[in-house]
């Protein structure tokens, strides 16, 4: 049976073409808004018109899995546009994009970001969002990038985010862009090691590998083909081959199945 050790210790070693891990910083932004107390910011929502200054992405942070480099961009070493198109090339490359909160928020803001540049879209790619995978698939009562790090003892984030110290980097402070650098940094590592440890928990992980039907059968989660037998598995009508990657522990459907039920259920 494979454990979360022979997982991790095995992840790095299997490589598949162009997946790429990210995540970005982001600045608060500012409004004008008429108030007679403090209580009037409860439950009110902002008006466009009232916007001084719109939220936006000041930093990344990328490394293609199974490579040592950690990639990093920011407004203050390439300016807004040539972070967001350093960026771009890298997603357009991607054929996978890893991250936590990936669709609901890196993704977005940067297509936002894109978008407003007039840029195309990048190359379709896939994604391995580990913040949903958590939810679909675990109870865990906090699903925070660090605190399902720390629960199963794997790598965790190195800092936490402080807005203080994103806008002193901003506004040219050597010290605090070094600081939110490193802390960017090292949720790529906190992101790669919760990305290991699931993989093997997501049955539509996408498929990494391109072979022929006379290869030998390998697993859709961590593109390994050390698969076992293990009996088989039912769908609504069809039993199908089952396979238990020893690497990943994943369970792996054949694509052919053992035989098809001539009735079914009715209503």
């Amino acid at each position: 049976m494979s454990t979360l050790a022979d997982r991790l210790k095995t992840a790095e070693k299997v490589k598949g073409a162009n997946v790429l891990v990210l995540d970005i910083e982001r600045m608060k932004g500012r409004a004008h808004v008429e108030f007679w107390d403090m209580g009037d910011f409860k439950n009110r929502r902002l008006h466009a018109d009232t916007v001084v200054e719109w939220p936006r992405n000041i930093c990344a942070a990328w490394q293609w899995y199974g490579t040592k480099p950690v990639e990093f961009a920011s407004e203050w070493d390439d300016g807004a546009d040539g972070m967001h198109a350093r960026i771009w090339d890298a997603y357009d490359r991607a054929d996978l994009v890893v991250g936590h909160n990936l669709n609901g928020f890196d993704s977005k803001k940067l297509k936002t970001a894109w978008r407003d540049m007039g840029l195309n879209p990048p190359s379709p790619w896939k994604t391995f969002d580990t913040l949903s995978v958590a939810r679909r698939e675990f109870g865990d009562e906090s699903k925070t990038l660090d605190a399902l790090c720390t629960r199963m003892g794997i790598t965790a984030k190195t800092d936490r985010y402080d807005v203080e110290v994103a806008r002193q980097a901003c506004a040219g402070d050597k010290a605090s862009q070094r600081k939110i650098k490193g802390y960017n940094i090292g949720d790529i590592h906190a992101t790669t090691a919760l990305y290991n440890a699931l993989r093997g928990w997501s049955p539509t992980h996408p498929h990494n590998v391109v072979g022929t039907a006379n290869d030998r059968p390998t697993c859709n989660q961590c593109w390994g083909d050390n698969l076992e037998r293990n009996g088989t598995t039912l769908a609504q009508q069809i039993t199908y081959v089952l396979w238990r990657c020893v690497d990943c522990g994943a369970n792996v459907k054949g694509t052919m199945h053992s035989r098809a039920a001539i009735t079914r259920g009715a209503s």
